[in-house]
C-alpha cells in the first residue's frame, strides 16, 4: 500500500515532468507552407503561430479569397504536423512515469 509520503513524493514528480513538458513543448517548432509556397508560418508546440510570411502578390484585394484560403490549409497543416510531436512528446513523457507505483 502506498503511504502518503510516497503519494507526495509523487505527486511532485508528476508536477516537475508536467512543468518540463511544457518547456519541451514551447520548444518545438513546425515550419509548414502552402502548397504553393506562398505563405509560410511557424507554429510551437503550444498550437502559437510565432511567424507568419506571405507573399505580397497575395496582398491585393481581388486575392482575399485565396488568401484566406491558403491560410487555413497553412495553418491545418501546421495543426496537425505540431499534433504529431505532441503525440510523440507525450509518448516519451509517459514512458518516465513507468515505474510510478499507480
Amino acid at each position: 500500500m502506498v503511504n502518503m509520503f510516497d503519494m507526495l513524493k509523487q505527486a511532485s514528480q508528476i508536477r516537475k515532468q508536467a512543468g518540463k513538458f511544457q518547456k519541451i513543448l514551447e520548444s518545438k517548432v513546425c515550419e509548414v507552407s502552402s502548397p504553393d509556397g506562398k505563405i509560410t508560418m511557424k507554429v510551437n508546440g503550444k498550437m502559437e503561430m510565432t511567424y507568419l510570411d506571405i507573399s505580397p502578390e497575395l496582398l491585393s484585394p481581388e486575392n482575399k479569397l485565396k488568401l484566406e484560403k491558403l491560410l487555413l490549409q497553412t495553418w491545418q497543416r501546421a495543426q496537425k504536423e505540431i499534433e504529431k510531436i505532441i503525440q510523440e512528446e507525450t509518448k516519451n513523457m509517459l514512458g518516465d512515469f513507468g515505474n510510478l507505483p499507480f
